[in-house]
Order: structure tokens, then C-alpha cells, then sequence
């Protein structure tokens, strides 16, 4: 069978309300937001999509930040994959992000990441935020393995393995 990341008819949703939350599609309009949020927990996000991952740096700019914002929109309209915002009920602060991207290795069907600010991870939010994506990407998206770098994988087993399927 072929490996086809979302099926065509398949139309990601640009903007989830919950009870707590809101899931909105990542995009340059959203740039103070996250840039305040990145500088808030720079030192955890460290250790999201890599060990010791240099991102985000101490002197990051707001430019900097709206150039990775530009490159997920692009991704999102191009279906080559999907960064969200998290925000919370009211819409006035970020408290976190998604990015679901396409991986076909080792019987997963997406690779996806999520973070969130340290102020709401103290709240619990990390674990409200993951029980809802788990249901999510199986319900909505489909997807019935996502592999989760640093969750249901060890950042360190994931850096070997992304290295593996580099050759």
C-alpha cells in the first residue's frame, strides 16, 4: 500500500474552539503571540524537537520568528504539513503549538510535535493538550500510529532514528 500522508478530500481545520482552548492554524498574523511565548519558555522548548535543540535562541528575534512562521504557513498551504497555534479561551496569549508532519518509518503514519508554555505545563495543560491531540489525530486526521519525539519516544531513540532514515 502507498504511503499517502492525508487523504485529498481531507480539509484541516484553520480554527478549533474547545472549552479551554483554541487550535488555530500558525500563521504570520500570530507572530507577537508566539514570539512572547517562545521567549517565556525558551529553556524547555529546548528540549522539544531535539536534545539540547539551540532553538530558540536567547537573541531571537521577532523577524526571526515571523520568517519560521511564514515557512509552516507555507507548509499548511501546501499540505506538506500542519503547524497550529494553541491559544487560550480568551485569545489574548499563546500557550502553545502543534506541528503534525508527514512520517512513514517503523509502522507510524505522522511524526508530531507539541509544546506548551511553562506557565499552563504547571497547570497540567502539557497532559490535557496531549489526551486531546491523541484522540484528534486518530479521529479527525486518521492517523492510527503517530510517533511523538520525547513521548511515546525518547528524544535521544528519535534523534538515532531520524539519522537511520536519513540514509
Amino acid at each position: 500500500m502507498t504511503y499517502k500522508f492525508i487523504a485529498d478530500d481531507l480539509r484541516p481545520p484553520f480554527d478549533i474552539k474547545e472549552d479551554n482552548f483554541i487550535i488555530r492554524k500558525l500563521t504570520v498574523d500570530e507572530v507577537e503571540k508566539d514570539f512572547n511565548a517562545l521567549m517565556s519558555s525558551k529553556e524547555s522548548l529546548r528540549q522539544v524537537f531535539s536534545i539540547n535543540d539551540p532553538w530558540p535562541a536567547d537573541d531571537m528575534t521577532i523577524e526571526q520568528n515571523y520568517k519560521d512562521l511564514k515557512m509552516h504557513q507555507d507548509e499548511f498551504d501546501r499540505r506538506e504539513g500542519f503547524a497550529y497555534t494553541v491559544v487560550n479561551k480568551e485569545d489574548t496569549e499563546c500557550i502553545g503549538c502543534i506541528y503534525i508532519w508527514p512520517w512513514n518509518h517503523g509502522g507510524h503514519d505522522s511524526v508530531v510535535f507539541y509544546w506548551v508554555t511553562d506557565k499552563v505545563k504547571e497547570q497540567g495543560f502539557d497532559d490535557e493538550l496531549g489526551i486531546y491531540l491523541d484522540n484528534w489525530l486518530k479521529t479527525f486526521w486518521s492517523f492510527e500510529n503517530p510517533l511523538y519525539p520525547g513521548r511515546n519516544i525518547s528524544l535521544l531513540d528519535w534523534e538515532r532514528l531520524a539519522e537511520e532514515v536519513k540514509k
